[in-house]
């Protein structure tokens, strides 16, 4: 009795003390906790009892158990290997596999399979993952492990490793595995490199430069399972020419001369090599290796070397060379020819040779090599010849080479009658850039001012937003073209000369107002919701747009200072130079805000400068000097011989142009 009655005093000192903890705990535990209802009302007051949790409290982490997994991984294995029962599914799995990125279950499936059955093909998926991801090591790693496992590689497994190593970033590296399989694959008893792989190993050498590694390769060349083909000798004429455009161009001037030629020299003993296997009917050539050997030709110096360039085309496409006065042939009349020509027996025509057709590739070339010749005025020929008689379809880059090689030959009257031709897929504000700048360039003709106009309203037509470079470069245009009004002021017309020159830059500058007001609209008072990244790039906007309306500003200045144009035509452009000025203060008023990091210019020299120059305009300042209107910022991206300036205020000197002497003689 006694022993009963002390076990039901200990149970009740343990109750009693157990509620004592838990009172404790309620009145040390931190604030505010929240319970539940039933939580109030449950009597058990032991550790199993449900804790509060704080909705505060952070989550943690759930840690993932290796061995857990791993575990997780065979049962998924064993389980697939139960119906597993060819190579051809096998490998259809584990390339099912790697496209969800769990490596380590394509790899035991493949570790297991290989005990039953032939697990190549699986293999091969793993090396081209490990390829794909730019791990080399791992990929050679899994390839000496599946020889290890008893099978054995086969022709596309090394295909796989010579393919990734030609996209690995370690050049050195996988030039060194690339040419170490390479001779493996070569002393191999079971299997034959094909050109397949030869083309393969090559392109590796090529992207890494190592021209030595590349030559030793292509002595591996045979005509049984090594033949050469039109790929082959593209990839070692673009070798050579990389070689020369990064490695040679630290050289010396006379040793640069020296070794290109050199170069040059080897890629012609190649071509020789290519014309005499596509005549015997051993080669097809293509478009890319034809324009492969044009491009490196255009690395000479001299123009009667890069002129071989059109001798090529007319050999391996049968091209005229215009440049030597060759008649162009009508495609349509020839294959009328040859509908009505005799029937060669198959003998006699293998060593007839077919020519390529030219394409894009061809019309880049030839553009290029015109432009670097300056044999423009030949550009529309060749440009109607390719488009028209082999039915080429210009692309972006074709418009753009023909646009930059009219600008070379400062043809503006030829650009600006293009400008509506281009497709709308191609027209860009880099093409009217390239047509205004040509504009500049032609400044000497009188017709410039024309052009540029043309070009302008094609583009306030055919952009949705006016490119602001070309806005400025138009403006540009009407500065520069000035030949024929110095002309006239030398024959005793200087007032009515400077008159036109100031109309000329007023017309300018009124075609300019609605572009400038659209622009300033658009980047500067309408409301758009923008993020970081669009900020920064709208401030860059409204950046342009203010320099658009200093060159404005100075162009007015300088009309308004040299007194070009009477008081009845100043009268109504003042209130809207004064107009232009006033954004000009604001926007650098603001700016320091804008551009915390903006080292101050003492007192905010810009702006007091801008501001007097306000002032000015209003009282008229007949003793302000060009100096003053440096706010314009009249620097140009143009060639030097186009910023010139005329300057009404100064003489007009006697000309030392061979254009005008040619002129004045004549007449």
């Amino acid at each position: 009795m006694r022993g009963h009655m002390l076990s039901h005093a200990g149970a009740v000192r343990r109750i009693a003390y157990s509620n004592l903890t838990h009172a404790k705990l309620l009145a040390t535990a931190r604030p505010p906790l929240s319970f539940t209802p039933s939580l109030l009302q449950s009597r058990r007051c032991f550790a199993t009892s449900a804790t509060a949790v704080r909705s505060d409290a952070p989550t943690q982490l759930v840690v993932k158990d290796p061995a857990k997994e791993r575990r997780k991984i065979e049962r998924t294995v064993e389980k697939t290997l139960t119906y597993l029962t060819d190579p051809w599914t096998l490998g259809k799995r584990v390339e099912d596999t790697l496209r969800r990125d769990q490596w380590d279950e394509a790899l035991l499936l493949t570790q297991r399979a290989t005990k039953s059955m032939d697990t190549i093909v699986a293999w091969n998926h793993l090396i081209s993952y490990q390829m794909d991801q730019g791990r080399l090591k791992r990929a050679i790693q899994c390839y000496n492990e599946l020889k290890k496992r008893g099978q054995l590689p086969n022709s596309q497994t090394y295909t796989i490793i010579f393919s990734g190593c030609a996209k690995n970033a370690h050049s050195e590296q996988a030039v060194a595995v690339a040419t170490k399989h390479y001779n493996i694959l070569l002393n191999d008893s079971r299997l034959t490199p094909n050109t397949i792989h030869l083309n393969a190993v090559l392109n590796v050498c090529a992207k890494a430069g190592d021209l030595d590694s590349m030559f030793l390769t292509v002595n591996s060349i045979n005509d049984a399972t090594r033949s050469p083909t039109s790929w082959t000798y593209t990839i070692i004429i673009n070798a050579l020419r990389h070689y020369a455009l990064k490695e040679l161009k630290d050289l010396p001037a006379e040793q640069h001369a020296d070794n290109i030629a050199k170069v040059i020299g080897r890629a012609k003993g190649i071509w020789t090599e290519v014309i005499n296997r596509w005549r015997a009917g051993k080669l097809v050539l293509d478009e890319e290796l034809v324009c492969a050997m044009g491009r490196i030709l255009l690395l000479a110096p001299g123009r009667v070397q890069k002129q071989e360039v059109l001798d090529l085309l007319q050999q391996a496409m049968d091209i005229p060379n215009l440049a030597k006065g060759q008649r162009i042939k009508r495609r349509k009349d020839d294959q009328e020819q040859e509908k009505t020509a005799p029937k060669v027996p198959a003998s006699a025509a293998r060593l007839n040779t077919t020519y390529v057709t030219p394409g894009k590739n061809t019309l880049a070339l030839v553009l290029k090599a015109l432009a670097s010749l300056r044999l423009t005025t030949l550009g529309h020929e060749y440009w109607n010849l390719l488009v028209k008689e082999y039915d080429i379809v210009p692309d972006d880059d074709n418009w753009q080479r023909l646009f930059a090689m009219l600008r070379i030959g400062k043809a503006s009257t030829d650009i600006a009658s293009l400008v509506d031709v281009v497709p709308d897929h191609s027209i860009s504000p880099e093409l009217y850039r390239f047509a205004m700048e040509t504009c500049i360039r032609d400044n000497i003709n009188p017709n410039a001012i024309k052009n540029s106009n043309v070009i302008v309203d094609s583009m306030m037509k055919r952009l949705e937003i006016p490119d602001l470079m070309t806005l400025r470069l138009y403006l540009r245009v009407a500065m520069c073209s000035h030949f024929h009004l110095r002309a006239e002021a030398r024959d005793g017309n200087a007032d009515a000369a400077k008159q036109k020159y100031g109309l000329q830059i007023g017309a300018a500058l009124a075609k300019l107002w609605d572009p400038y007001k659209q622009l300033h609209y658009k980047y500067f008072k309408a409301t758009v919701a923008y993020n970081d990244k669009q900020r920064g790039i709208q401030y860059n906007n409204q950046r342009e747009v203010i320099a658009l309306a200093r060159l404005m500003f100075g162009a007015f200045n300088k009309v308004l200072n040299e007194k070009m144009l009477p008081e009845k035509d100043m009268a109504s452009m003042r209130p809207i130079g004064a107009k232009i000025n006033r954004e000009i203060v604001k926007f650098f008023a603001e700016r320091e805000e804008r551009e915390p990091a903006l080292k101050k210019l003492g007192s905010n020299s810009d702006i007091k400068d801008a501001q007097n120059i306000e002032a000015r305009i209003r009282g008229i300042d007949p003793t302000m000097q060009d100096a003053d209107a440096s706010i314009a910022g009249y620097e140009s991206t143009s060639r030097p011989s186009a910023d010139f300036v005329w300057d009404t205020t100064k003489p007009v000197g006697p000309s030392t142009s061979r254009r005008y002497r040619i002129e004045r003689e004549e007449i």
